[in-house]
């Protein structure tokens, strides 16, 4: 069942069961309807590096893991506290799937899983802290 988010003369949006965003355009040039679906973002400002790839080359495990986050109560638009950049990548570290690719593609091009790359959770959460200590330092 689909969820309308918005609707106006130029579009409809609406968030589709599995968390994913459809957005359908009436005004376009060719006057024929175009519809796309995304996943939307819900990670930080500062992991756009890190979680851009991984929302366009894994979806779905992008989208499950936000949703994770969601019920642990980070990443929630009307919650500051909730923006908490350390407590975010140790969340991250914790719930993101193993098995994901996130980096195919994208800015580093491995077509490696994050237990691939990594080894194991410990190993990415080492690298998330380290990668982001400057931005985690920055919001003391």
């Amino acid at each position: 069942m689909k969820k309308l988010i918005s609707k106006d003369e130029n579009q409809v949006v609406y968030l589709l069961e599995n968390g994913l965003t459809e957005v359908t355009m009436f005004n376009t040039r060719s006057g024929n309807p175009y519809t796309f679906i995304y996943a939307a973002y819900w990670h930080p400002h500062s992991l756009r590096h890190e979680m851009r790839d991984f929302a366009s080359n894994s979806r779905m495990s992008y989208v499950r893991l936000g949703q994770k986050l969601k019920s642990l109560g980070l990443c929630l638009e009307e919650d500051e506290k909730s923006w908490d950049l350390k407590n975010i990548l140790i969340a991250i570290a914790d719930n993101i799937s193993m098995n994901a690719k996130p980096w195919k593609r994208g800015i580093e091009n491995v077509d490696k899983t994050v237990k691939e790359y990594y080894g194991d959770r410990e190993g990415y959460k080492k690298y998330l802290l380290k990668t982001f200590k400057e931005d985690l330092a920055q919001c003391r």
